[in-house]
């Protein structure tokens, strides 16, 4: 790569929200950082820790070495970068691949005390606190920073004045733990929550976040915020958003701009980007459209607008045929709704932890009927493709920029074996349910795209490989028992417990670990 002033190389940072403004300051130091990008054509001109905000079009009349994206949209920006502005794939970098640079003590105290200001603002509100918070969350040159509000907490699962109607009740269930290859891992028994609904009046609400700010005359402005009622966890984080921090008793909620909306049924998660949560949380509460009150049936469904930018989520919606208006919200907005529908999630994981990673089996749950309901609404569409052009043994391999390993020396074991290399990503939705529907035998890395189990026949085969710092993150082996699907684990040690670094870190897998489950599980090819 060529070098600027310095010998540093320059870059332009794509994306400005929180990604690429923590990217710029971590890595200032190691790049001459030339300006930033953004598809938000209200930022065009702006300028952020002194930089210019430019126009992705006008990539072309910079000289740069390098493009950083440095966004939750990674994915769609990089197609972005590639087919419309023809950019080198060379010349594109992802910040979630560049190899950390310890923090240094400042920083580690700097954000301890930003932490430690936001937990003083919801326990003990006043002057002091409002001082300390300010002296430590300085955004160095974000011009943007944000207005707090504190605000008393209420658990959506205590307020009865506001249910209005039950679909399911609660039920004694189980939840499936990874079971790590040659062990046997008994399910742990759990009380599967109710599915109800909630009605609002004058309630705020937000894309990517489960919880409303209610107003009242009299008890004044509350904060209801959604849990995980099978965990138990102090650990979880619920916040993302307008919702910021929050302690059991208050949160912090950022003053967004907003938009006012007469009425609507809230369809949402805490995320807009990741596969999982789309599929198996937000999806799912579709299923109890059909089975709201009559005098509901005017009610439009409030749900995230990036759900029409993720090809696979917007082909698979389309088959939920929802007969009701679909008003399509932003997640830089919060919205003031005057009648708001609030379905409590049939299916639920903590998304994020406070601290350290490390879950248990119990901190999610998977409802059987909510899959049912799910795969027959996917189904379907597989049955236009041609089996006969589909592998039995899948490898379900990772392009290189996130959490890269050994992958070429796993697939050399493999590929003998019958197995064919596949990104999933470069599949259209009907061509990855197929896929998975027809596979005898699936393995890869943990990730978003183990998700496509929920259309695997019984009886399948699959092996998955996951950071044992992950502790007992069920998600997709409980997504597996409920379907049939027969897997297993192997773990590494990625050597870190910070859930964020997790998500990116290098790692080698022991491919003898490898060969030893394919000798035990795969039968000889004809």
């Amino acid at each position: 790569m060529a070098a600027g002033s310095g010998n540093k190389p320059r870059i332009l940072i794509f994306g400005t929200g929180s990604g690429g403004v923590n990217f710029y300051k971590s890595y200032s130091q190691r790049y001459q950082v030339l300006g930033f990008l953004d598809n938000s054509l209200q930022k065009h001109g702006q300028r952020l820790f002194g930089k210019t905000i430019h126009a992705p079009q006008s990539v072309h009349t910079l000289a740069f070495d390098k493009i950083i994206i440095a966004s939750d949209y990674y994915r769609e920006i990089n197609q972005q970068l590639l087919d419309e502005l023809a950019v080198d794939e060379q010349r594109i970098g992802f910040s979630h691949a560049e190899t950390p640079q310890p923090p240094s003590r400042f920083k580690q105290w700097r954000q301890h005390l930003i932490r430690l200001s936001h937990k003083r603002l919801c326990e003990k509100p006043g002057l002091g606190s409002a001082i300390f918070h300010g002296l430590f969350s300085l955004t160095h040159g974000n011009s943007a920073k944000p207005v707090l509000k504190r605000l008393p907490l209420r658990w959506l699962d205590t307020l009865h004045d506001n249910k209005v109607h039950v679909f399911r009740p609660d039920r004694p269930d189980k939840v499936q733990g990874p079971r790590v290859f040659g062990e046997q891992v008994a399910p742990v028994d759990i009380q599967l929550p109710e599915v109800a609904l909630y009605h609002f009046k004058h309630a705020q609400a937000c894309s990517v976040s489960r919880s409303v700010v209610l107003r009242d005359e009299q008890l004044g402005e509350q904060l209801i915020v959604e849990r995980v009622l099978t965990a138990t966890m102090d650990n979880a984080d619920y916040g993302n958003g307008h919702l910021l921090y929050h302690t059991d008793s208050h949160g912090l909620i950022i003053q967004h701009p907003q938009v006012r909306l007469e009425k609507g049924v809230l369809i949402n998660g805490l995320t807009e980007t990741n596969y999982y949560h789309w599929i198996v949380e937000i999806l799912s509460q579709l299923q109890f459209i059909a089975e709201l009150p009559a005098h509901y049936a005017d009610y439009p469904i409030l749900i995230s607008g990036f759900s029409q930018k993720i090809p696979s989520i917007k082909r698979y919606l389309a088959t939920f045929n929802i007969d009701r208006p679909l008003v399509f919200l932003d997640a830089q907005v919060s919205y003031e709704v005057g009648d708001l529908l609030f379905i409590n999630a049939p299916n639920n994981l903590i998304a994020n932890l406070k601290n350290a990673a490390g879950n248990r089996t119990e901190d999610g749950f998977i409802r059987k009927e909510s899959l049912d309901y799910l795969r027959s609404k996917g189904l379907p569409l597989a049955s236009a493709i041609d089996v006969s052009t589909l592998p039995k043994r899948v490898f379900m391999a990772r392009k290189h920029n996130l959490r890269t390993y050994n992958q070429a020396d796993i697939f050399s074991l493999l590929g003998p074996l019958g197995f064919t290399t596949v990104y999933m990503e470069e599949l259209d939705f009907s061509q990855q349910v197929a896929l998975m529907a027809n596979a005898e035998v699936v393995v890869g890395p943990t990730g978003a795209a183990w998700t496509n189990i929920l259309f695997a026949s019984q009886g399948t085969r699959a092996l998955c490989w996951m950071a044992e710092e992950y502790g007992e993150l069920s998600c997709f082996s409980n997504l597996a028992d409920k379907v049939g699907v027969d897997l297993d684990y192997i773990h590494y040690v990625a050597g870190t417990r910070d859930s964020r670094q997790l998500y990116s870190k290098e790692y080698c897998l022991d491919k003898h670990l490898v060969s030893r489950w394919a000798r035990e599980n795969l039968p000889a090819l004809a």
